[in-house]
């Protein structure tokens, strides 16, 4: 695989001085997600030699990064003693088998995560299952489980009990949009889980998001928000360009509702508007013929 030529190195993500100290690694990608480098974490007690947490574990061929960061950090990657994945895309699991390997490292996935572990990771072999709410003791904090099927069916985010950080994986980005992926997205479970993630919030709010790509994201009310009002207002621009097609094709409706999408973005803007009808075809304001032809009831 090829990687940027500055080597990405574990950076400390702010938590208002809390402990356990949570380190975030751009892992660079390819293809589709270049320009949008997976965010994997290490946390615990750093300066000292006790065991700490990875969660999420990049592309595959990406080991030379994950182990000149660990150097630099002057780490021990023995050190790590548990492997957390937020889903299992091939960007967040294709660098677990090594990583496992590497460091010895049980794994925690969430049961319907399998399918895509076999289909990306077909070698790695999950120890421990996921349970929505039944938190995975650290030493020191916990990592308390949020089940957020949408953008996978298996999809968790995670809290980090001290500091009230939100691992995110691909619930938010910090690159605009997430996208929705057939045949396992859904985008009504996606938006469920925003709306999950909100109540959460306001009942005892996060710190910050630590999404599972870009920067760290401070203003946490706002941009979940955010992000469901955007998913609505597409839902209601894509009735309408039907509406106005009658009948629509994806091909035909691609460039109506993306119109300045770059071309290696074009697969997952086709792929989520697609999941969008689907939604609008399960809610029934819309139907599609055996040739794919939508049309607004």
């Amino acid at each position: 695989m090829t990687t940027e030529t500055t080597m990405p190195f574990f950076e400390p993500v702010s938590s208002e001085g809390a402990e356990p100290i949570v380190h975030m690694l751009a892992v660079p990608n390819e293809g589709m997600m270049s320009g949008q480098p997976t965010n994997c974490f290490l946390m615990g007690y750093v300066a000292t030699d006790g065991p700490l947490t990875l969660v999420d574990c990049g592309s595959p061929g990406t080991m030379p990064i994950f182990e000149a960061a660990f150097e630099a950090l002057g780490v021990d990657p023995q050190r790590i003693n548990r492997i957390v994945l937020t889903h299992c895309h091939p960007d967040h699991v294709g660098g677990a088998p090594d990583l496992k390997a590497l460091t010895g490292a049980p794994v925690w996935a969430h049961p319907l995560e399998q399918p895509p572990i076999e289909r990306f990771a077909p070698v790695l072999k999950v120890d421990h299952w996921i349970e929505d709410g039944v938190p995975i003791e650290c030493e020191g904090y916990r990592l308390k489980p949020i089940f957020t099927p949408g953008h996978a069916p298996g999809h968790v985010a995670l809290v980090v009990s001290t500091s009230r950080l939100l691992l995110a994986g691909d619930m938010i980005s910090g690159f605009g949009s997430v996208g929705i992926f057939p045949p396992d997205g859904s985008v009504a479970a996606y938006v469920a889980s925003l709306r999950r993630l909100l109540a959460l919030h306001n009942a005892e709010p996060f710190t910050a998001i630590c999404p599972g790509h870009g920067p760290v994201i401070p203003n946490v009310r706002e941009k979940i928000t955010g992000y469901i009002e955007h998913r609505l207002a597409r839902e209601e621009e894509i009735a309408t360009a039907v509406g106005q097609a009658s009948p629509a094709t994806i091909d035909g409706l691609l460039p109506v509702i993306y119109p300045d999408v770059l071309p290696h973005l074009t697969f997952a803007a086709k792929s989520t508007l697609t999941m969008h009808l689907r939604k609008l075809v399960e809610d029934g304001r819309v139907t599609v013929d055996e040739d794919e032809r939508y049309r607004l009831i």
